[in-house]
């Protein structure tokens, strides 16, 4: 991408997939709320932009993102959503490529050596959505499309904020080869406002209930890219 960004990120490998944690700036997290209040509120609106069908989980509301919502810029010093995300897909893939080669350029193939020398070329958004799930609501064992995706929090009830649930109570876990002896082939992670982690599209993941007041308040997308 074009644009250089500044990225706050932490690396998670509890396996060979990476997963990558960054942080949503704060306005991102109140511009996305604001627009998930305003369909929540509105019976038209949300049943347009119902996304259930096409989702795997046991929750109250899912939304497809609309369009313009990437697009609109935040203010005058700050790009919008689309940028952004941009910059963190582009920080992820090098990451990634970088780990699996060991640094080595001269080893990767040329698609792969562009990439890691001057990033992504362009990003295409294939589908972006948000989840209010409240008490029981839960997203079964699955996976996404395209090739990377990503899973962030944008409210949270106080139960998981405060450590009142259980553990794991709303929390999200991913899950990667086969559970044997001195193997872990699980990671799970407590959600928090303005996280939002990235992984392969294929890594299976799964979402567990939680029973306190409040809403949790997720957002979604899948993306593929070109070099």
């Amino acid at each position: 991408m074009a644009e250089q960004l500044k990225i706050q990120t932490k690396i998670h490998a509890p396996f060979s997939p990476l997963l990558m944690e960054f942080t949503m700036p704060q306005p991102y997290v109140d511009k996305l709320n604001a627009y998930g209040d305003k369909i929540s509120s509105n019976v038209i609106k949300s049943k347009k932009l119902d996304y259930s069908n096409n989702l795997v989980g046991n929750v109250k509301q899912e939304h497809i993102i609309e369009d313009h919502i990437w697009q609109e810029k935040i203010s005058d010093d700050m790009p919008s959503y689309f940028q952004w995300v941009g910059g963190c897909v582009n920080v992820y893939i090098q990451t990634v490529l970088k780990r699996n080669r060991y640094g080595e350029v001269n080893k990767a193939d040329e698609s792969e050596k562009k990439i890691m020398e001057e990033g992504i070329k362009s990003l295409n958004v294939l589908s972006s959505w948000l989840v209010n799930s409240v008490a029981g609501d839960f997203n079964p064992i699955h996976q996404h499309e395209g090739r990377v995706s990503a899973a962030g929090w944008l409210m949270m009830p106080e139960s998981i904020q405060k450590d009142k649930e259980k553990e794991y109570a709303g929390w999200i876990e991913f899950m990667y080869g086969e559970n044997l002896n001195l193997i872990n082939n699980k990671h799970a992670v407590k959600p928090e406002v303005g996280q939002i982690f990235m992984f392969p599209s294929w890594l299976q993941h799964t979402v567990y209930p939680f029973r306190g007041d409040g809403i949790r308040r997720s957002i979604s997308f899948n993306v593929d890219f070109t070099v």
